[in-house]
């Protein structure tokens, strides 16, 4: 009789703990389950629960998908497109296409193509997928990149679901495109009426992109600071919020150092006639909705015989009414180190180069659900200032601490007690120059030690 009632209590025990943890509003377990996403172990061991957490839990663990795999048949994305079946509950999904190795396999095999008409196929699912971002690895040495034909892309983009409001597409080494083939900027362009939030590197573009607005909307052709002189008719509207462009840079290849326009060989699309561009469709009402666009490039400097000039990153911005161009001067450490200087406002950040270019956006910050703004943007106020993004950039000092980094500017600094080289910003979209080294009233150039040692000293020297 005593057995029976210690069973009894036990049994009353688990159902009173069943009730509690049935009782509980969905909306309290998903609170409680979204904590675990830093954790997918837990959440997992979450699911194994009941069916109903089980419910619940997969809504969360599905929400955002990020895939980080190479192109083969035994990889995460194959699996994934072969065997996920919970595509209903994607929100967001983010590709990163990976190398097996840098003398290996290629994007452009058969097999590599195969794994991304896979990858289209589970997209098509996916009918509440709001957020889609695809980037490709870039290459270790910077020259060669990795080739991925634009035919590709276009199909993926073809693929995507009506429900897509924020794509992310960054492809820096995308093959130049035949003229008979699909064309990666007229398949952007197609997409842009419903996109809340655009963030496009690529390694081509051109007035495709804006096609399906204004046919007379080329970024094209003419001085890269001229306004176009072409009236432009608007064919339809946007609901894009936050733009992003950025104008590939890399200092280490010289036929790879800028985004070229489609067909054209060679020539160079120019930032700043791109941004006037953009901010002519934004006062005709092609983007009612835009809160902000910035279009980053770079301008490379000519070289002097005192080494005075320095390259600089363009960042030109339209928010609230107010465009303006930021000029942020940098360079690289030198020798065999992969350390890139910039310099802003505040100071000098130190970083490799991908680190540097990532900085640059600042201020509109890609996220699971799209580009979101980190500044609040008064109108038509002139002090809107564009901050990096400083989280991967270690400041001078700790530089210097750690690997005894110099330049000739910071002599020069410290001998005049002056700043010396300046980030600028101005009104509009017409700087296009670089930054140079200024000279102090009552200093002068001079050769310290043999031609490639210019340095400054006081004119009472002489």
């Amino acid at each position: 009789m005593h057995l029976e009632n210690v069973l009894t209590i036990q049994n009353n025990r688990k159902k009173q703990q069943g009730d509690d943890r049935t009782r509980l509003p969905n909306e309290i377990l998903m609170d409680v389950f979204e904590r675990l996403l830093n954790k997918p172990s837990n959440l997992i061991a979450v699911m194994r629960t009941c069916k109903r957490w089980h419910h619940i839990a997969s809504t969360v663990l599905y929400q955002h998908i990020s895939l980080d795999s190479k192109l083969r048949e035994d990889t995460s994305s194959a699996r994934f497109g072969k065997f996920a079946r919970q595509y209903h509950l994607i929100q967001s999904l983010s590709v990163r296409v990976t190398q097996v190795h840098l003398m290996g396999f290629s994007v452009r095999s058969t097999d590599a193509f195969d794994r991304l008409a896979e990858l289209c196929e589970a997209v098509r699912r996916m009918k509440n997928l709001r957020t889609f971002a695809l980037s490709f690895e870039e290459s270790l040495d910077h020259l060669e990149g990795f080739p991925v034909p634009s035919a590709v892309i276009v199909l993926i983009l073809q693929s995507l679901p009506a429900s897509v409001v924020n794509l992310n597409l960054d492809c820096d080494c995308i093959n130049r495109p035949d003229v008979d083939q699909p064309h990666m900027c007229h398949a952007v362009s197609a997409l842009l009426p419903r996109l809340r939030s655009l963030r496009l590197r690529t390694s081509h573009l051109c007035s495709g992109l804006l096609s399906s607005f204004s046919p007379a909307a080329t970024p094209d052709h003419g001085h890269p600071s001229s306004p176009s002189r072409s009236k432009k008719r608007l064919n339809r509207a946007s609901e894009l919020e936050y733009l992003v462009i950025r104008i590939i840079a890399r200092p280490e290849c010289a036929h790879l150092a800028h985004s070229p326009l489609c067909h054209s060989g060679d020539k160079l699309l120019h930032g700043a006639k791109l941004a006037t561009t953009l901010q002519e469709m934004c006062n005709i009402g092609a983007f009612p909705s835009l809160c902000e666009f910035a279009v980053i490039g770079r301008v490379d400097a000519p070289s002097t015989i005192q080494n005075d000039n320095w390259n600089v990153f363009k960042i030109r911005t339209f928010a609230r009414g107010i465009s303006e161009t930021i000029t942020l001067p940098y360079c690289a450490r030198g020798g065999s180190s992969s350390l890139y200087m910039i310099r802003d406002g505040d100071g000098d950040w130190f970083g490799s180069f991908p680190d540097i270019s990532s900085a640059l956006e600042g201020p509109i910050v890609w996220t699971k659900t799209g580009l979101k703004a980190t500044r609040y943007l008064k109108p038509y106020e002139w002090h809107n200032d564009w901050v990096l993004d400083r989280a991967k950039l270690a400041p001078r000092d700790s530089v210097i601490k750690k690997f005894g980094v110099s330049f000739r500017l910071w002599k020069h600094e410290g001998a005049t007690r002056l700043k010396l080289l300046s980030a600028r910003k101005v009104a509009g979209f017409t700087d296009t120059e670089v930054a140079t080294q200024i000279v102090p009233e009552g200093w002068r150039w001079a050769v310290a030690e043999g031609p490639w040692n210019w340095t400054i000293e006081p004119m009472t020297a002489y």
